[in-house]
């Protein structure tokens, strides 16, 4: 028995020096880490925000590969994983960068939406339920960069019909938001509604009922104080549909339809709408812009790139290579 723990002993030690010999062989160091970073680089996003005819806002994101050194006794590789992320404000007519902004931070998801041309809400929506968002805010990223958080009124669902109370000029200091799905990259599929208490700095999920039961109907909705609009499709037409479903102005569909072209698919990018690949301009008596500004499309990943085709018949990429 002395004799085989004797053994035993001897084995586990040859053990541990082997593992310790192999770090030094690839980490160079005494310190065996878990993990190596093998690659890293900064990949373009898949989203963007208006600012004005020519100017959008792009997202990039930090990426690192790592190896693990488990993986040579478990089998585990390596994984790819996204850090840190910013945004480059740039022109969509030629390559130009114009300034870089940080995103706020937080722990956890986060997803934005774009409400007006000088806010974006920043939320972050539950793990089983990305309706039921955990934390909301309202960032001016044009401006001075603040966020204003949002108190969200828990297990709450409002159901006034706010469509008579705008109608009869009650609707003060309130908004109402459409929140899409940030979280897929697919074509539209979900899409929240919430009343903005601007006085009481609240949020609540709203649910439309009454007269206001048909905005449900709608792809996307633009509510403020002073106005209203309803983006709708109906039989291969974009149609812009005022608060008494009257058609303010209407686009005929081109080129691939909307299941195809998912990636802005039909929503309002503040003052502004993207259809398909395509993206135009909204007047303010909710006229739609005769031709699309620029068509914008998003490469893979490997490639990275997005590539903007505006009116002038030009071609304007962006890549990692803008930011070094």
């Amino acid at each position: 028995m002395k004799r085989e723990m004797t053994k035993l002993e001897f084995e586990k030690r040859l053990a541990v020096l082997a593992v310790a010999l192999a770090c030094v062989c690839m980490w160079g160091c005494m310190g065996c880490s878990d993990e190596k970073v093998i690659d890293s680089g900064t990949s373009i996003g898949r989203h963007f925000y208006m600012v004005d005819d020519s100017t959008i806002m792009l997202d990039f994101f930090n990426w690192e590969t790592v190896e693990f050194y488990s993986s040579y006794i478990h089998g585990q590789d390596e994984e790819t994983r996204a850090l840190d992320d910013f945004a480059l404000v740039v022109n969509a007519n030629r390559n130009s960068v114009y300034n870089r902004i940080e995103f706020p931070k937080t722990k956890t998801k986060k997803c934005l939406d774009q409400i007006l041309d000088s806010l974006i809400f920043y939320y972050t929506p539950g793990d089983d339920d990305h309706a039921n968002i955990t934390m909301l805010a309202v960032w001016k990223y044009l401006e001075d960069k603040t966020v204003s958080y949002l108190s969200i009124i828990p297990n709450f669902i409002d159901h006034t019909d706010y469509l008579s109370e705008f109608r009869n000029g009650m609707f003060k200091n309130k908004r109402i938001l459409s929140i899409h799905d940030g979280l897929r990259n697919v074509e539209f599929q979900s899409r929240w509604f919430y009343i903005w208490d601007i006085a009481e700095n609240s949020i609540a999920r709203w649910e439309p009922t009454g007269e206001s039961a048909w905005i449900a109907e709608c792809n996307d909705i633009r509510w403020t104080e002073e106005r209203f609009r309803c983006l709708d499709e109906k039989n291969g037409k974009i149609l812009m549909i005022d608060e008494n479903k009257k058609v303010l102005d209407s686009l005929q569909m081109n080129g691939c339809g909307l299941p195809e072209c998912f990636y802005n698919s039909l929503r309002f990018y503040g003052n502004y709408i993207g259809v398909g690949h395509q993206v135009y301009k909204m007047y303010e008596n909710g006229e739609i812009g005769d031709k699309s500004l620029f068509e914008i499309y998003f490469e893979e990943f490997t490639s990275g790139r997005t590539v903007l085709y505006p009116s002038s018949g030009d071609t304007v990429y962006y890549s990692e290579e803008v930011i070094k």
